[in-house]
């Protein structure tokens, strides 16, 4: 093989290399993008059914036994949401998975602030384990988007999501009203 064939086979070798990484590459992107786009519908998925889950218990404390609470300043104070002793030692935070029922806030909890700074972690097949964080703060009632240092009918519960295939923390939000007039 003489000098111009060697160069011609060489050159051949290098776009050959090119095109190759430019082929990998473009997998290597797609691929990422299917399993953010697939981690962020698993997340909604899981805000949402943890947003679900804390609507069904009573609105505070002072309301769980069924009683009507016709004072907001009789709920729980803004300083004192989150679970009592008792609930807290029965729910481990962070709280892991039970494959044989389950978690353990869905009967340790009785009240929507019981969530105040609650975290689990939920496990997908497919892509791992996830992190959801709770936050609950009463808001005012004229501006359902402002935090209220004072207690009031209106809670707002925040739910963040978080897995190392998602580039940014997923966030779901739903006000909670208590109904003081049937």
């Amino acid at each position: 093989m003489n000098t111009g064939q060697m160069l011609l086979t060489l050159g051949a070798l290098m776009l050959l290399s090119a095109v190759t990484l430019g082929v990998n590459s473009m997998l290597v992107n797609k691929t990422e993008t299917m399993l953010e786009a697939e981690a962020s519908l698993v997340g909604v998925s899981l805000a949402q059914s943890m947003i679900d889950e804390i609507q069904t218990k009573s609105y505070d404390a002072a309301t769980a036994g069924g009683t009507r609470i016709w004072d907001s300043t009789l709920f729980t104070s803004p300083g004192g949401l989150g679970p009592s002793s008792l609930e807290a030692s029965n729910v481990p935070l962070p709280e892991h998975p039970d494959t044989a029922g389950a978690y353990k806030s869905v009967r340790g909890y009785n009240d929507v602030d019981d969530y105040n700074r609650y975290r689990r972690y939920a496990i997908n097949p497919s892509l791992g384990t996830f992190l959801i964080s709770d936050t609950v703060y009463y808001t005012k009632e004229s501006y359902p988007d402002v935090k209220s240092t004072t207690q009031t009918y209106f809670k707002r519960i925040i739910v963040t999501v978080t897995h190392p295939n998602m580039k940014y923390k997923l966030q779901l939000s739903d006000l909670v009203i208590y109904r003081r007039y049937f």
